[in-house]
């Protein structure tokens, strides 16, 4: 058989991702530049906090479904109704508990959740995020990229415009209130067209699922990554804010927020990938290649875009900005170099079902940056968190260095035939 060609649209749908991905973060940023200009810090640092504590436990209630739906959606045919409405179900339940279990528990503290709408609004909070996010590797599994880039480019535009209507209140309630329903109400508008038009074109397809067994090996493995992943996101904001005080928390958040945008990029290539590596007679080498090409460069253009556009846009929120910060985004646009090599392995290991490695490599890191953090944090401010961090993912690509390599050299042979079985073992 002779080598095929990568489809485009792995590149068409990775490049819309990735664009939206600019888009969001840059209006992500541009949110907390604006609201660092027209609240006072210590509200800043409490909404971001809130804001952040409630993502990351939307993320922990999605169960890890957005990796499942990425790679099995694409052939699920018939099945796709049921898949996704379970899914929402499912995640929604958990997203109640969690936040509900959170405010009760009184995990966030006394600076987190001072006052009772806060603590009223926090698990409705989890509930709407958990529910837009899992709409991400949804669409995007249906090869509605476009609608995923609009869904998330229209809340990024449309969360800054409230930010001056209410700075008359200087207070982080404000910004968490506005954030919320705007969400709640991108999010209802995209379900409803999924439900009622977007899943029509499935439902006469056969699926061509594997069995099941594999499937939930799959999910379990994913979730298990997903779960050691998640503490660092729930656990550094809080470290910094308990140990440096909200101030400080303002400050890693805005660095945070770049940090994560370069994430995003990585991840939609993750994900433009496995989607089109899993279609059945897919030319998997011929997409591993320009999954490999994308990955770097992506990983070239977020360290120097970090190391040079960051502290510029700390300076354009204000002077403790840059002083505090500039340390922790130069320490990141190293991070993000070791973490590029770390993502290239994940969305091989996820189109393989092979990912027992990558797990102990995510833990690992997630081991090293929080414990690593903790310890430096109190001794060299928010530089510790960039510190630990680099270090810890520098551990993570040592890892999965040899086996990321022998898989580049397998599918650079010109003998290496354009489609193989996808996902032996798990």
């Amino acid at each position: 058989m002779t080598r095929g060609r990568a489809r485009p649209g792995m590149a068409a749908s990775a490049v819309t991702l990735m664009a939206s991905s600019v888009a969001t973060g840059a209006l992500g940023i541009c949110y907390w530049v604006v609201a660092g200009r027209l609240y006072p810090t210590v509200e800043v640092g409490r909404a971001s906090a809130f804001i952040s504590t409630a993502t990351v436990l939307s993320s922990l209630a999605c169960l890890s479904l957005g990796g499942s739906y990425q790679r099995f959606l694409p052939v699920a045919g018939s099945r796709t109704r049921s898949l996704v409405v379970g899914g929402f179900l499912l995640s929604g339940t958990v997203a109640a508990a969690l936040g509900v279990g959170f405010v009760l528990l009184g995990v966030g503290g006394s600076e987190l959740l001072a006052r009772a709408p806060e603590r009223m609004l926090f698990p409705a909070l989890v509930v709407v995020l958990t529910m837009y996010a899992l709409l991400d590797p949804i669409l995007t599994g249906l090869h509605q990229a476009r609608l995923v880039a609009a869904k998330n480019t229209a809340l990024s535009v449309l969360k800054v415009l409230p930010l001056p209507l209410l700075a008359y209140t200087a207070t982080g309630l404000a910004l968490t209130g506005s954030w919320f329903l705007l969400t709640a109400a991108i999010s209802a508008v995209a379900m409803v067209w999924l439900l009622r038009v977007g899943l029509v074109a499935t439902r006469d397809v056969l699926p061509a699922l594997p069995p099941a067994r594999q499937i939930w090996a799959f999910q379990g493995a994913s979730l298990a990554m997903f779960l050691v992943m998640t503490v660092t996101p729930l656990c550094l904001p809080l470290v910094v804010l308990a140990r440096l005080g909200p101030e400080s928390s303002a400050y890693y958040n805005l660095v945070a927020a770049l940090g994560a945008a370069a994430g995003m990029l990585r991840g939609n290539v993750i994900a433009s990938y496995v989607i089109a590596a899993s279609a059945p007679g897919a030319a998997w080498a011929a997409l591993t290649r320009r999954m490999v090409v994308l990955m770097a460069a992506v990983g070239g253009l977020c360290a120097v875009g970090l190391a040079a556009g960051g502290p510029l846009l700390l300076w354009l929120v204000g002077d403790e900005y840059v002083t505090a910060g500039t340390p922790l985004v130069l320490l990141l646009a190293g991070e993000t170099v070791f973490a590029t090599v770390t993502a290239a392995y994940a969305a091989l290991a996820q189109v393989r079902r092979r990912m027992r490695l990558l797990v102990l490599a995510q833990a690992t890191v997630v081991a090293l940056t929080v414990a690593g953090a903790f310890g430096l944090v109190s001794v060299v401010g928010l530089a510790g968190v960039g510190l630990a961090a680099m270090a810890a993912q520098a551990v993570g690509a040592a890892i999965v260095a040899a086996p990321l390599i022998q898989e580049c050299r397998r599918v650079a042979r010109p003998a290496e035939k354009s489609t193989e079985p996808i996902g032996v073992g798990s």
